[in-house]
């Protein structure tokens, strides 16, 4: 972590319910730095939003700060509740199960839940794997604006992990249009070569994707002919379960 990002987060934990203003002076004193570096710091976070000017001159945490809460706090209320048909995923399949959201261009993985017979290892919670080769990606695109898919493709190369991986612009778009016309993604081997996965979008109540459930396991057992129907039916019904928890009625 850079020496300013590190002075920068100081900054911010000083704040507390019991201490909801901090002056230059104060926060120069309390975190040992000069007054010169403070104001600088300072003048960064009030840019981004981070702090604000108050009118007793000292500074209050700013909107932002509201935001990231925000956020943080759709995400516990999806993980409640995508946890009760993320078990019933696990148990059934005996698979990896995945919830992520989309962010950075990437998807962000919020639930990560790993059966002790699947042959795929489950990234940690926190963690971003690429959006446009992995099933939880590939629907959290497709259900995003033109602007937003063509600033991802715009700024992110479709880099070949595998032979299975779509490195083709036109034909991911395409990809993506087919994803949104049949309600769900299928990664073929497309970030780990021996990897299948089956994910379908969640929606919030306004109508809006907020994320994505996958299973994902061997090809052999999740593609297979003769499970992948059943599979694809329960992953888009969690999904659609999920979507009427969080007040989605579409």
């Amino acid at each position: 972590m850079s020496r300013s990002v590190e002075r920068a987060l100081t900054i911010l934990s000083l704040y507390s319910r019991e201490k909801q203003e901090w002056g230059i002076t104060e926060i120069s004193q309390e975190v040992q730095l000069p007054k010169s570096t403070v104001h600088g710091l300072i003048k960064t976070l009030e840019k981004h939003n981070f702090l604000y000017l108050a009118e007793s001159g000292k500074y209050r945490l700013g909107v932002k700060v509201f935001e990231l809460g925000m956020a943080y706090s759709s995400n516990i209320k999806l993980t409640t509740a995508a946890e009760p048909v993320v078990r019933q995923l696990v148990d059934r399949y005996k698979q990896t199960v995945h919830v992520a959201i989309y962010a950075g261009r990437m998807a962000i993985l919020v639930v990560s839940t790993r059966a002790g017979g699947s042959g795929v290892l489950a990234p940690r919670v926190g963690a971003g794997i690429p959006a446009y080769c992995t099933g939880v990606g590939k629907v959290l695109l497709a259900w995003q604006s033109p602007q937003v898919i063509e600033d991802f493709l715009q700024n992110e190369p479709l880099m070949p992990i595998t032979k299975n991986t779509i490195t083709d612009q036109e034909r991911f778009k395409q990809e993506l249009n087919s994803i949104r016309q049949q309600g769900y993604a299928v990664d073929r081997g497309e970030a780990l070569l021996e990897t299948g996965c089956i994910a379908a979008p969640i929606f919030g109540a306004d109508g809006e994707i907020v994320a994505a459930i996958s299973v994902s396991g061997p090809i052999h057992e999740v593609l297979h002919e003769k499970t992948f129907a059943a599979c694809r039916d329960d992953v888009m019904r969690a999904a659609q379960t999920v979507s009427e928890v969080l007040g989605f009625r579409g």
